[in-house]
């Protein structure tokens, strides 16, 4: 390990001699080695506190020696840097016809320049700019500059105090000048940058300059999937210190590994800077309550320009640990005394006492095995990638309350705010590195391989490490994403090992190679995880936690109950991190007011780089309104699961998947419903159950009305005491079962007063009418249904799906009747299905029987071609009603949008909605507003006149107020157009929806079977 660390050095040293030479080529921002001039060294943060209490709330932007430069800056862009002001940062320059721009936002979301999508190629190379990949150049001509200016004046108070200024985040390359004077450069765009400007100041106005360049060396290290974006993205800042202040604290916060209950904490410190007398440094950890429980304080006895101090390790018996459960945080504050014991600078951070290491074999928290129940988050709004305290709160809500306790970064260190969000209200997090050189490929040209791409590989993890390094919510670091692997990333796996020994170190690319302490692929399929269970060669000794995995595009996140299983039922494969929780999209308004989503591709000229709208995958939208998936997500991760081992006594199995709670902090309600929605009986019931054990007990024989075919079961856990996000009323877990009751009962159905009518397409037949007391009820007619609006994982599916649809035709069949015929009581008739090109893809026969009580009852076979249908969307009939008609009823599941394979959490009853609700708006128009195992559907106007669909098997069905066709073929939702109809789904069997566009497609026991298929559906009038 010394060897390679001193290896490491010496190659730092030797490209550090190259600079000058460098330098004489092409400018810094052309260069991989301009990682930054004069930057002060990475450090924890040391934010100034007023006291205590505002330690505790994170409150340093209240404190007197810290002051924003958020808000309006001057500015000017120019697309080529050959036309910026190049003396701009001189104090005297007028800068009166300039614009004004807010700070932060990226300036592509302020009126310049383009957004562009790409995911895994840099949008530079392009012919749009006249350039091919060439690390470490990067466009010149093209390459946009936005130059920034504003004013400030130091308050008085700050006078003989140290002033340094600092930009948390800004895109790609820039200068930055104080008074005219050069403060130096950065690129790296996701970790602060500071400089100590205390002698470029003046008594008054001040004046602050940066040059930023959209495009540099840096560029090749932030090829992420996502939208590339310039500017200024994150807080500016300045904050004062005294002469002798507090550059840099590390704390240990940990458990022993015997019984995880006593707390041991340690505290290193680095004070720098020159004092003309004697000085200490003092610390007190306090618990919530405020009281004091740990205290030390060291003199410093060398009066120069830096000290080390290390306080002696101390042990709390029986403190709160930390966890994502229970994230107890105490308080550390950090004071700096002179002689006489006043405080002359205050600083400090929350601690949370926990441990996080791979315990045979197996990722554990505080000792235990945890489930990673994750998601990744991108920084994402509608400014682009600056991100409002408002907007994290938000994401942290939501993520608590659908029972996510993990989060990766992805891919780059994040706001500091978000941090101590997840410090504070529990999120086990992986801090990632800011490094993807994705566009290079993986192969002999990955910059992973390239060992003068070193010093930026390692100085963008050495500041995200010292950067956030106090923080307990960090259980995991992670040294990039997709960039290859190679000795670089083999040299900063073991700095990293290095200097941290509490906790993991991943890198998805390193797979089964030394430098990763978790195997963390991605996108593998259920088998695959399996298959690594069972590993002998070589002996699997690190767990199995995807980095990433169900691709949440569009209409999407089917087959999770199958990666649950595996989860919960092979120990060293423990979970993973959804891709991801945000579509990255914006709001936009067309020319006629109707706004839409955007994505790649929307903005600028055409031929623009773009990967189109593979930048939604969000469990949210970009308003944070949660699509369909984040439903199913939270019934999946959630703790408590439980099985009916007796239907005739409700004998229940639980299982606490909890991994520090016992569920006596929680209480069961339980309600056994019937289905025409009568509660039959309901209760609450407490059990006592341990983190990870199993409990059973019974809630007691019911006797079932015989006025019912079936009944549910359902159970629905709260919290006893409120937490934060989760109110005592709010259901943390649920489960329903279906008891059967009398499976003969039918309900009575009465003859309709009114006549009804009907009439069979002799050309198609189809029924083409179905009147009732003279009013059609069709808008079109009923004909049989093989496809679908396709939804962006179908167009990916890699065997069936669209291709094959729209191979064989589906999009466009035609029914061509070969025979018919009809009476009052019924008919039959017998027809070819055939697509656009006239070719028979199979046959259907529709058998038409009315019966007395007005119900017309459509027995539908239907035999596929198996030469040319290979892959079938769905089964059943399609038809339009008029929009009046669009009052809808059922009983299924609900009440969101359901799919064969994702539909683990629709509990079964009776639901009222419409066709406006039941259609979803992904940012793509796609098939929506499925509903599964359904009973029975009315569909009426709000008078309650319409129609009543039955069958005698469950089956699903949607009601939407849009066409198929406008729907399959609209790009963006500004494209759907009301026609006064709505369409009206009710399907055998339907496909489903799996996660193709990145990851496994619908798996085979969801597909529907290319077979012959017989169903029947009832059709009866509603009248009130």
């Amino acid at each position: 390990m010394k060897k390679r660390i001193t290896e490491t050095l010496l190659g730092l040293l030797a490209f550090v001699c190259c600079l000058p030479m460098m330098a004489q080529q092409h400018p810094e921002w052309q260069s991989q080695y301009a990682v930054g001039l004069n930057k002060l060294a990475p450090h924890s943060y040391v934010w100034p506190y007023k006291n205590a209490g505002d330690v505790r709330n994170g409150n340093y932007e209240d404190s007197p020696y810290y002051m924003s430069l958020n808000g309006k800056w001057k500015f000017h862009w120019v697309k080529n840097p050959d036309n910026r002001p190049k003396d701009f940062y001189k104090p005297s320059f007028y800068d009166g016809s300039w614009a004004e721009i807010n700070v932060p936002g990226n300036w592509e979301r302020q009126g310049y320049g383009t957004a562009i999508y790409v995911n895994e190629t840099y949008e530079f190379d392009d012919k749009m700019f006249h350039f091919k990949k060439n690390p470490p150049l990067v466009p010149y001509e093209e390459n946009e500059v936005g130059s920034y200016r504003r004013t400030f004046s130091i308050p008085a108070s700050w006078k003989d105090r140290r002033v340094v200024i600092c930009c948390e985040g800004v895109i790609s390359f820039y200068y930055i000048w104080v008074n005219g004077h050069l403060l130096g450069y950065n690129q790296g765009s996701k970790t602060p940058a500071e400089w100590d400007i205390t002698d470029k100041l003046q008594e008054g106005e001040n004046t602050v300059a940066l040059e930023v360049y959209r495009w540099s060396a840096g560029s090749y290290l932030e090829c992420q999937d996502m939208w590339r974006l310039s500017g200024i993205e994150r807080d500016v800042y300045l904050y004062s210190t005294p002469k002798q202040y507090i550059a840099d604290y590390k704390v240990i916060s940990s458990l022993d590994k015997k019984e995880y209950k006593e707390g041991i904490f340690g505290l290193e410190a680095t004070v720098e800077g020159p004092s003309a007398s004697a000085s200490s440094l003092s610390y007190r950890l306090e618990d919530a309550a405020g009281r004091t429980v740990l205290r030390g304080e060291q003199p410093i006895k060398s009066r120069g320009l830096s000290n080390f101090i290390a306080f002696e390790e101390q042990r709390i018996p029986e403190v709160k640990p930390w966890s994502a459960e229970h994230p107890n945080l105490y308080t550390l504050v950090l004071e700096l005394k002179n002689p006489d014991g006043e405080v002359s600078e205050l600083t400090g951070c929350m601690v949370g006492f926990r441990t996080s290491e791979i315990k045979d074999g197996r990722f554990c928290i505080n000792g235990v095995p945890v489930l990673v129940k994750g998601t990744n988050r991108h920084e994402h709004s509608q400014l682009g990638r600056t991100v409002s305290k408002e907007l994290m709160e938000e994401d942290i809500k939501l993520m608590k309350q659908h029972n996510i306790n993990t989060v990766r970064n992805s891919h780059y260190p994040t706001h500091p705010y978000w941090y101590q969000l997840c410090d504070r209200y529990g999120l086990y997090m992986i801090d990632e590195a800011n490094v993807e050189s994705h566009g290079m490929g993986y192969g002999a040209a990955s910059l992973a391989k390239d060992s003068t791409w070193l010093p930026a590989h390692m100085d963008r993890i050495q500041r995200m490490y010292e950067r956030s390094k106090n923080h307990p919510a960090i259980v995991i670091w992670s040294l990039g994403n997709e960039a290859g692997n190679g000795i670089n990333f083999e040299r900063t796996y073991d700095w990293m090992k290095s200097i941290e020994q509490s906790r993991p170190v991943q890198y998805e690319r390193a797979e089964q190679n030394y430098n990763t302490d978790i195997y963390c692929r991605m996108y593998r399929g259920v088998d695959v995880l399996r298959a690594y269970a069972r590993q002998t060669e070589p002996k699997v000794y690190r767990p199995f936690i995807m980095t990433e995995y169900l691709h949440t595009m569009g209409n999407s996140g089917g087959g999770l109950k199958e990666y649950m299983d595996v989860f919960e039922s092979e120990p060293i494969v423990q979970g993973g991190c959804i891709w991801d929780w945000v579509d990255q999209s914006f709001r936009e308004i067309d020319e006629n007011g109707k706004w839409y989503w955007s994505y790649g591709g929307d903005y600028g000229p055409e031929g623009v780089p773009s990967f189109g709208n593979f930048c939604c995958n969000g469990l949210v939208n970009a308003a944070r309104e949660p699509h369909p998936h984040l439903i199913e997500v939270k019934k999946n991760y959630q703790y408590i699961k439980s099985a009916l081992t007796d239907r005739r006594n409700l004998s229940l199995k639980v299982k606490n998947w909890y991994d520090f709670t016992n569920l006596n902090a929680y209480t069961l309600h339980w309600q056994v419903v019937g289905d025409n929605g009568t509660v039959i009986k309901e209760g609450t019931h407490k059990i006592d159950c341990a983190p990870h054990a199993t409990a059973d007990f019974a809630l007691g024989r019911i006797k079932l009305p015989s006025n019912i075919r079936e009944a549910y079961l359902n159970l629905s856990w709260t919290p006893d005491t409120p937490q934060p996000f989760i109110g005592t009323d709010f259901e943390v877990a649920y489960d329903q079962f279906v008891l059967p009751a009398g499976k003969n009962f039918h309900a009575q159905v009465s003859k309709p007063e009114g006549e009804v009518k009907w009439d069979i397409d002799r050309q198609t037949g189809a029924l083409r009418s179905y009147m009732y007391n003279g009013k059609e009820m069709l808008a079109s007619p009923v004909v049989l249904s093989l496809y679908r609006p396709v939804t962006d994982n179908d167009n990916r599916e890699r065997t069936g799906g669209a291709r094959a649809w729209k191979k064989a035709g589906l999009d466009n069949l035609v029914q061509k009747a070969t025979f018919v015929e009809s009476s009052a009581k019924g008919g039959k008739a017998k027809v070819e299905l055939l697509n656009a090109e006239g070719r028979k893809v199979g046959t259907a026969d529709f058998l038409y029987t009315l019966r007395k009580n007005g119900t017309l009852e459509v027995k539908t076979t239907f035999v596929p071609d198996t030469a040319v249908i290979t892959s079938l969307a769905r089964v059943g009939l399609a038809f339009e009603m008029p929009d009046t008609y669009n009052q809808v009823s059922y009983l299924g599941r609900g009440e969101h949008e359901t799919y064969a394979d994702r539909n683990r959490s629709g509990r079964i009853g009776i639901y009222h909605t419409d066709a406006e609700r039941m259609f979803h708006y992904y940012v793509r128009p796609q098939a929506t507003g499925n509903r599964t195992d359904v009973r029975w559907v009315n569909l009426t106007d709000e008078a309650g006149n319409g129609l009543t669909f039955r069958s005698d098997k469950h089956f699903q069905f949607s009601v939407i107020p849009f066409t198929d066709m406008n729907v399959d073929k609209a790009t963006h939702i500004n494209e759907l157009k009301r026609t006064g109809v709505v369409t009206v789904h009710l399907d055998a069997e339907q496909s489903g929806v799996g996660t193709a566009t990145c990851g496994p497609g619908v798996l085979p026991q969801y597909l529907v079977p290319v077979q012959k298929h017989t169903f029947e559906f009832m059709i009866r009038p509603l009248a009130k």
